[in-house]
């Protein structure tokens, strides 16, 4: 039951909201954890109830270990709670997340003989676990106290608009409205709007992108496509996971604006960046943030050791969290190139001079051709999409199947996904002459959207959130 589901937004959020709202305000967290805990538990496939025993698990390890930390003891002492508080978060990570795609690499390399198990991955695992890390970490670094109730620490870790995919939010910026939180009527309209905006995204253009794209991977992984048709997945792709992301984001914006939670943004026009440091900067900022606040810095940063090793080990841990299998970790370290290239090269001056045009070209197409590692189902599968791109695989000679694909509702699709990928609305509207007016169309706007969406939900099968695998 994600948020673009008939059963989210016809049965689980309007019960949800009328509940939350007649309920005394002690009781709204308890609300919360509760439809929370349900709302996790609906996803059968990734383990369903008993991924609540992992999330239990996590919830009442940190919450002690919090406390613990928080007391007066040596500092030796701090040390130690600290180090178990990392393994006791990374250990069960590494298990349900990793444990396969180790022993079968080892199995493969080494010929030994592993057993493999099946391991149903907890749904949000990489993204509660490093929200439990943020927490013990700041409480050890004396920048927060650690939260005394357990409910409303149950809540910072397991709010059903975060827990599935981010953001990645520091228990700092949700303490205070965790504790007193006011939801008024402007804040609970931008609620309704946000989420269907981020609806939208997710079912007019994202899954419509998903379908080509579905199609055009898999028949390249048997070389059935010509270098055109390569070019216009890797196009579709590359917008598909941005609308499908960003509309999560937005729709998961929206639901804590109608529960007076604020929810940080997660990203920033990226297809508009300049390099691909900058595109780091845009793109799922939660998790950039908190890779440099937690592994960047502490390793030393811009100040101490060897700025490109921590740059390295950054971004091999990037591909690493997104998943367990060599693409991740290829996709990973195709990103850390770039970003550590831009940093020899960026004071120079023939580097300075280039047009802005000509570095957003090129660092769009880096992006997007990382995210065919991304999106590629093994590294064999990615090197002979490679190859089709470049007329290195298949007929050399264009056969035209992309005529085959480009129908009416794919053009017009991908016509409005790139003109919503650079930041022209928010200038447009800030020249309209009149608020009313504004306000007005941006009503009858999401109203259309709405009932669009709905129809398209209603009617198509389930296509569950890119992100939700990791």
């Amino acid at each position: 039951m994600s948020f673009s589901t008939v059963g989210f937004i016809f049965a689980f959020l309007p019960a949800l909201l009328i509940v939350y709202f007649i309920m005394p305000r002690r009781m709204k967290n308890i609300t919360l954890v509760i439809s929370s805990l349900v709302f996790y538990a609906t996803f059968i496939v990734y383990g369903g109830t008993r991924s609540i025993a992992v999330l239990g698990f996590s919830i009442v390890f940190n919450y002690l270990l919090g406390i613990w930390l928080d007391t007066n003891i040596s500092q030796g002492w701090r040390k130690a709670i600290l180090v178990l508080g990392l393994g006791g978060n990374l250990l069960p990570l590494a298990y349900y997340k990793y444990f396969n795609f180790v022993a079968t690499n080892i199995n493969y390399y080494l010929n030994f003989n592993v057993s493999i198990r099946e391991v149903l991955l907890p749904l949000g695992i990489s993204f509660f676990t490093f929200k439990a890390l943020s927490y013990l970490i700041d409480i050890y670094r004396q920048k927060v106290k650690a939260e005394r109730n357990i409910i409303d620490f149950a809540l910072y870790l397991s709010i059903f608009t975060q827990i599935i995919s981010g953001p990645i939010m520091p228990y700092s910026e949700m303490r205070d409205e965790l504790k007193h939180r006011v939801t008024t009527l402007d804040s609970f309209t931008y609620g309704i709007r946000r989420f269907c905006y981020g609806l939208a995204k997710k079912v007019l253009i994202a899954d419509i992108l998903g379908q080509t794209v579905d199609t055009i991977f898999t028949m390249a992984s048997s070389q059935q496509i010509d270098m055109p048709t390569a070019w216009l997945g890797m196009i579709c792709y590359t917008l598909q996971i941005y609308f499908d992301f960003s509309g999560y984001t937005d729709m998961a914006i929206g639901l804590g604006k109608m529960l007076g939670l604020s929810t940080m943004e997660n990203f920033n026009y990226p297809y508009i960046s300049r390099s691909v440091t900058e595109f780091w900067r845009r793109w799922h900022i939660s998790l950039s943030s908190w890779f440099r606040n937690y592994l960047y810095i502490p390793m030393g940063g811009n100040r101490y050791g060897n700025v490109y090793l921590h740059l390295f080990i950054v971004f091999l841990v990037t591909g690493i969290w997104h998943g367990a299998n060599w693409t991740f970790i290829v996709w990973g370290l195709w990103h850390g190139f770039f970003v550590i290239t831009e940093r020899m090269i960026s004071h120079r001056s023939w580097y300075k001079q280039i047009p802005a045009i000509v570095k957003t070209i090129v660092t769009l197409l880096a992006v997007a051709l990382g995210w065919v590692l991304f999106r590629a189902a093994s590294l064999t599968d990615a090197i002979t999409y490679f190859q089709l791109l470049f007329g290195l695989a298949g007929d050399p000679l264009p056969e035209f199947t992309i005529l085959y694909y480009l129908n009416p509702q794919l053009i017009f699709t991908l016509i409005i996904a790139c003109f919503l990928s650079v930041p022209l609305i928010p200038k447009l509207t800030a020249l309209w002459p009149k608020e009313f007016y504004l306000n007005a169309s941006r009503t009858v706007l999401i109203s259309i959207l709405l009932i669009v969406s709905l129809m398209f939900v209603m009617t198509s099968t389930y296509n569950p959130f890119i992100y939700f695998q990791f």
